[in-house]
């Protein structure tokens, strides 16, 4: 009831205000007539009465506008004192409560804010030190972010960028075709790629992308990561220099010292001691050993390089075949293997193939077949024809390969690293080369195996007539000359 009637307080004194208002003409009226000047000295009263009431009624009233702009022009920490027990104390109460929770929220905000500027700058920080470039884009494939990387790797900064559709900016070729956004923002996205951008600037990357799903509030659709291969293309291209220039220069020496030892051994091989001999035999080993790496690392640089070539002609196959298996019949023997050509019931027709290639890869896969083949073992070689190719098959009894080594094994510098194959020896080159040298004379090579039950290497190789109309063998010979690989 106490609250109430404060409530109208207010309503009170304006209605007081009205009264006096209407009283002071019908008094001045009434006196009029009885006395003039008496009236004139009521009427006076009345009204500086009325003048001093309204300026006391709405001198809260005047404090509370003051207030108000003092507060709308951001002073949140203005209060109003009003003690006039009405409405308009009520009003000033409620606007210093509505001042305190504003200026909480505001502090609040503030300090948000803060923190979200905090951690924005701790993104970008981070962003700014991982190398790869980052470019974050839009639904609408509009970029929104970019990292300093990517920013060095385009040419154009942030400003120059942002908002705009990133295939203005960013341009992206596969093999001359250029990857647009509704292909690498699709889903997840591994490609290399020429990136061109700035006044044409070009460079070699590895794209990535990943799309951000239900991210509607942020905008965010497409997120790009951009890994430099330049400078690991750099890397490559020292490394194959140097393996190159490494590899010619012991090539010289080492060849010497396999010519001498092998003219040495031909000439006192009955003069010297049992002992001496041995010691002998085995630095020729060693030493041919050491000539075949070599040739490796240099058929290895050719690859890389792209510069293997073969020289294709019409070839007798089983004249390549019957060589390497001869070639290596003293090697198995030594471990007690039984090496053996199954010869093909009918002649073989001829194939157009590199007869030093080809029985590389041959001898390559045999050595490896008596590598890891236990003595009292088997190895067996015999081909399969069909009305558009010959197919090869070195078969073993040998250790076999584990299951999840076998897509790798033709991978550079790879080794099956189980336990029963510790013994084995090899750079993991040899296979890599036949891979390759296969592929150029539009073969296959692929492998079958279990393990403990042996392996079975199979090699394609096309026939003379379906090739005839296809290949070149001078053109092939006239390119193997340019690249060099006939340099033995």
């Amino acid at each position: 009831m106490q609250n109430l009637l404060r409530k109208k307080t207010l309503h009170l004194k304006i209605s007081l205000l009205i009264f006096l208002a209407v009283l002071s003409p019908l008094a001045i009226t009434f006196y009029l007539s009885l006395n003039p000047i008496l009236s004139f000295i009521i009427g006076g009263g009345v009204t500086l009465l009325g003048i001093t009431l309204s300026f006391w009624l709405f001198k809260p009233l005047d404090k509370l506008i003051k207030s108000t702009w003092d507060f709308s022009d951001g002073n949140l920490n203005r209060r109003i004192d009003i003690r006039s027990g009405d409405e308009f104390e009520e009003v000033g109460n409620a606007f210093n409560l509505m001042a305190q929770k504003l200026s909480q929220t505001f502090s609040k905000l503030a300090s948000d804010r803060e923190i979200a500027i905090s951690e924005r700058n701790k993104i970008n920080e981070i962003l700014s030190s991982i190398i790869d470039g980052i470019i974050a884009v839009d639904f609408n494939k509009n970029i929104m972010l970019i990292n300093k990387a990517a920013q060095e790797l385009t040419g154009y900064t942030q400003e120059e960028v942002f908002g705009k559709p990133i295939d203005s900016i960013v341009h992206l070729y596969a093999e001359q075709e250029e990857i647009l956004p509704k292909n690498y923002c699709q889903g997840s996205f591994n490609k290399s790629a020429n990136l061109v951008g700035k006044m044409g600037r070009q460079t070699k990357v590895n794209l990535m992308t990943t799309t951000v799903d239900g991210q509607v509030q942020t905008n965010l659709g497409c997120i790009l990561i951009l890994h430099d291969l330049s400078k690991e293309e750099e890397l490559e291209r020292m490394k194959l220099d140097f393996v190159s220039m490494a590899s010619h220069e012991l090539k010289t020496p080492l060849t010497s010292i396999i010519g001498y030892l092998s003219v040495f051994l031909n000439e006192n091989r009955k003069k010297i001691t049992k002992e001496e001999l041995e010691l002998l035999d085995k630095a020729f080993v060693a030493a041919r050993q050491l000539q075949t790496l070599i040739q490796n690392l240099l058929n290895v640089n050719k690859i890389e390089r792209e510069q293997l070539a073969v020289s294709p002609e019409p070839t007798d196959y089983m004249d390549i075949l019957s060589k390497s298996v001869e070639d290596l019949k003293a090697q198995a023997s030594q471990k007690n293997i039984l090496l053996t050509l199954v010869t093909p019931q009918s002649p073989l027709p001829k194939v157009l193939a590199d007869s030093i290639r080809t029985g590389e890869v041959i001898t390559n896969l045999l050595a490896n077949a008596i590598n890891y083949t236990s003595p009292g073992g088997k190895v067996d070689v015999f081909t399969q024809t069909s009305p558009n190719e010959i197919t090869t098959v070195v078969s073993d009894t040998g250790l076999g390969i584990p299951k999840e080594a076998i897509p790798h094994l033709f991978s550079k510098f790879f080794r099956v690293s189980n336990q029963v194959q510790k013994g084995g020896k090899g750079t993991g080159l040899g296979l890599y080369i036949a891979k390759s040298i296969i592929e150029k004379l539009n073969g296959k090579i692929w492998v079958e195996s279990e393990l403990g039950k042996g392996s079975k290497f199979y090699f394609t190789l096309p026939l003379l007539s379906q090739t005839r109309g296809m290949l070149n063998s001078d053109k092939f010979a006239a390119q193997s000359i340019q690249a060099g690989s006939l340099n033995y």
